[in-house]
């Protein structure tokens, strides 16, 4: 077009010259491009293409990890995508991108990123017991407690139990007990 940029319009076209690029460089070249891409909306509300963004990044999780700063922040992408993805009813969307969201966080995240690690604890296994994934959704839960510095942060996690399919709640009398122990 006139500003220089190139458009495919034909979908073969487009699949021939993503074909060139050779098979050991593509995940480095969706990583630079997802890059690319979150440097220009950094901050910008860009609705779905937050989706593209991230997708397009989590290609390069080898790189992302290498960079503890840049690791937070494409984990904070992640879990924008995963909330969206949840505000649209798509659970098994939202458990990707969260899941890719807490696998990005730096190993002592609880300490050093308490909020973010509270937050996607919550949310990824909101997701997870959605997708009916009940057992990672139970362990997610119980790393958030653990970790959760007072009953105020643990409250959701509990409520989230309370009302899960998870294997904790099969057993009436047990839950019952869980549940008191949560109160003492």
């Amino acid at each position: 077009d006139e500003e220089g940029c190139l458009q495919f319009v034909h979908d073969k076209v487009r699949e021939a010259a993503y074909n060139l690029i050779p098979d050991s460089d593509k995940k480095q070249f969706h990583y630079h491009l997802g890059k690319v891409l979150y440097s220009l909306c950094d901050g910008k509300d860009v609705g779905d293409t937050i989706f593209l963004i991230a997708s397009q990044i989590n290609h390069g999780k080898e790189w992302i990890l290498r960079d503890k700063d840049l690791s937070v922040c494409i984990s904070e992408l992640n879990m924008k995508a995963g909330e969206k993805a949840l505000d649209g009813c798509d659970h098994n969307t939202a458990y990707s991108y969260l899941g890719a969201a807490l696998s990005l966080l730096p190993e002592d995240h609880w300490r050093s990123h308490y909020d973010l690690s509270l937050r996607l604890s919550f949310l990824t296994s909101s997701a997870a017991n959605s997708c009916c994934q009940y057992d990672e959704a139970e362990q997610i839960l119980r790393r958030g407690l653990a970790n959760a510095q007072s009953l105020y942060d643990q409250l959701p996690s509990y409520l989230l139990l309370s009302q899960s399919e998870c294997p904790i709640i099969s057993n009436m009398h047990c839950f019952l007990a869980f549940l008191i122990s949560c109160l003492t």
